[in-house]
Order: structure tokens, then sequence, then C-alpha cells
């Protein structure tokens, strides 16, 4: 009987078979790779390691492409988990669906992963039985060549300018820390307004991403070493800190819900906290101004989140409440996770430009030689679209940049 062109041949469709098994799908449950293999000729085997191999097919619904982000190709699932921050967005569904995506891509990833493995792990048994074998004989047992991408040990050397403008978000960030490590430029000691400067410079567009990370990232040459980074400095967080802030968070996303709001003179829990999975909102001498037309901000990141305890933080709540600040504050929700992450860990929304100002000279007396970084910025609308003030910096350096090209 002649095949139809282009019609997959009766092995092919057994391998799909096979393979469908191991990866499981919406109604059945990833089979172990090994039940699914055992007592396969061996040509089988082979044909199916390979096909695992492959990057599945999605449904047109959702292809690859749309459910890893291509800035973040070739990362790990831990690496896309730790350096893909879903900012809080004015629209709520906006934000749940964001995150939704960000763990379908983990999900997808880990996946992926864990078929790779099974078939490396399969790969080693297979060695071992051969050289098993070819003990047995006397003989030198032939191995089996793993298909491995063995990274290349890193270069520093500095690339054309025209290939730097081609660079975007955190493979520009990656580069950028390569340069600055030549020139042995601290970049975590940077503020935001000369870390923008310094990749204008060096022709590297790096984005509100980067922009909102905490400082220690700018120096990380690859998603990997940020990522060994993160467990660094999360192991050094104190346990009993994380829980006790944990608790605050807890504690004050129930009273958000409530009419008994009020946690020092002056000092409220805005209802919105009840409804974020990501902030704590706090309202200073009857809160912001819900009608300005300019929301200027001021942001504060400390050296050691160990210091940044509940009580520290409302006592800090007080002091802007006891020296006049008219505005909100915000604080993340988890000290180890999203802590670790951000560069702006306390922001500040004054009620006008000299506001905001005022928080700042309130938290430098307040915080002193603890705070890393301090800085001011204005939010705007740009293109009848509202734009962070790390997003119009982003805009600024793309902008710079296609302008000295």
């Amino acid at each position: 009987m002649n095949e139809i062109p282009g019609e997959k041949s009766a092995g092919e469709k057994k391998v799909d078979e096979y393979v469908a098994r191991i990866r499981g799908d919406e109604n059945n449950a990833p089979q172990s790779a090994d039940d699914v293999l055992k007592d396969l000729p061996p040509i089988f085997q082979e044909s199916i390691r390979k096909k695992l191999e492959e990057v599945p097919v999605e449904s047109s619904a959702e292809k690859p492409a749309l459910i890893v982000p291509p800035q973040y190709n070739g990362m790990t699932a831990e690496a896309v988990e730790f350096i893909w921050v879903i900012p809080e967005y004015l629209d709520l569904e906006k934000t749940k669906s964001e995150k939704e995506r960000k763990q379908r891509a983990i999900e997808y990833l880990k996946k992926k992963e864990s078929t790779i493995k099974v078939t490396e792990e399969r790969s080693k048994e297979d060695q071992r039985k051969v050289d098993a074998i070819a003990e047995s004989l006397g003989i030198n047992a032939p191995q089996i060549v793993e298909q491995k991408s063995n990274p290349s040990e890193e270069s520093f050397s500095r690339l054309a300018l025209e290939e730097r403008k081609k660079l975007n978000g955190w493979s520009a960030s990656y580069e950028l820390a390569r340069i600055a490590r030549q020139e042995s430029i601290n970049l975590a000691e940077l503020s935001r307004e000369e870390y923008v400067q310094y990749a204008i410079l060096n022709a590297l567009a790096i984005d509100d991403s980067q922009l909102r990370a905490a400082p220690w990232q700018r120096m990380g040459t690859s998603p990997e070493e940020i990522v060994a980074r993160n467990r660094e400095i999360r192991a050094a967080i104190d346990p009993e800190k994380d829980r006790s802030f944990a608790r605050f968070c807890f504690d004050t996303k129930q009273r958000a819900g409530g009419d008994e709001r009020s946690i020092a003179p002056g000092v409220r829990i805005r209802q919105g906290t009840k409804d974020s999975d990501s902030w704590l909102f706090f309202g200073i001498n009857n809160g912001s101004a819900e009608t300005a037309s300019e929301t200027y901000k001021s942001y504060l990141c400390v050296r050691d989140l160990n210091t940044l305890t509940p009580g520290r933080f409302q006592s800090f709540l007080e002091a802007l409440q006891i020296e006049g600040y008219k505005g909100d504050v915000k604080i993340f929700q988890d000290l180890a996770e999203q802590g670790t992450k951000l560069n702006d860990q306390i922001v500040m929304h004054g009620n006008s430009k000299e506001e905001s100002v005022r928080a700042i000279e309130i938290a430098k007396r307040f915080f002193g030689n603890e705070i890393m970084q301090l800085s001011f910025g204005k939010d705007e609308i740009i293109d009848g679209e509202n734009q962070s003030y790390s997003q119009v910096l982003a805009k600024k350096i793309q902008d710079e940049i296609q302008r000295n090209t």
C-alpha cells in the first residue's frame, strides 16, 4: 500500500504515541519514560528520545512564543521565575492574567526540563549497561555521546557598537555588566538615573524590568549568575524575620477589608491592600490626592532586608506622619521572595512634588546608612497611556540610542 505524500508513516505515528504518553496532556498524567520504553526495540527507543528533546508544537491558541516571551528564551524555569517580575497594573484583571501567563511559562519550561532530564538519565543507564556487557567480554565499551550544549567560557570582550545596539532587555543588561566589570564600575552603587546614563553611553537598551530590579542584579552577566546570587541573598534572610513579615502582611490584608484600618494617628491601611497580591498600601495624613493630574514618587531600597522589620517600617510611617508628609506609601508583601528582587522596596506617592521630596528627606534622616538606593521620579502619560517612572526612563534610553545612531 502506497503512503500518502506528507502523511506520517506507521512507525512515526507510533513514536508520537509513545512520546505523548511520556509527556502527558490535560486529560492524562505523564507516564514514566522507563516504563514506556521498556522492552521496545533500541531503534524505537532512540527515535522516542530524540522526539522528546524537541520542543512540542503547541495548539494555535498558545504557541511556544506566546508561552515564553522571546526575551527569556534559553533560560531555565528557575531563572525565568526569578527574572520575570509582573508589575502591579491598575487593571487588576491584567495583573492576574499576566501572572497566570508567567505560571504557564514556568510549568512549560519545567516539563521540558524534566523530559530532557529523563532522556539524559536513560542515556546514562544505557551506558552503564553497555559498560557492564563490555567488561564481561573483556573489551572496551563504545561511548554513547550525549548531545549537550556546554556553554563556553564567558568572554568579556566588548561587542562592537552596532552589535550592542541590537540588544535589549536582559541581554543588554548582561553586556552592560561585562563592560562595567572591565571598567571596574560597581553598577549596584549607581543611582537609577546614573545607571540609565551609563546604558545610554554604551548604547545598550536596558528596559524597565532592569530598572525595577534590585541593584545587585545589575552586575549579573547571565541569568544563571543572577539566580545563584539570589540564592545567597535569600539564604542571608533570618527565617524568623521572614515569618514575622509574613504575619504582618497577613494581618494587614485582613484589616484592609474592615472598618478599623487605623494603625497609628494619621496612618491608615488602604482598602486596596485586600485586592493586591504584591503590595501593602498605607495613607499618611489623609493619603494622596485621588484627582492629582501628576504622580510624583520617591523610591527606597535598603542594604539589608533583615533591618526592614514590621516594627521598623511602622515607625517610619509614623515618622512621615509626625513630620507632616501627605501622601501614600506602599511596601512589598513578601520579604525573602519579593523584597530581594526589587529596587523599589518602599514607594512613597506624594500629594505633590514637594511632598515626595519631603519624603526623601525624612527617609534619609530615619534610615541613614541603611539606605542603598533613594530616588525621585514622576509617572507620566505618554501617547495616552499611563507610564511608570521606570518605563519613562526606559523610553529615554531607547530614544537616546536611536538619536545617536
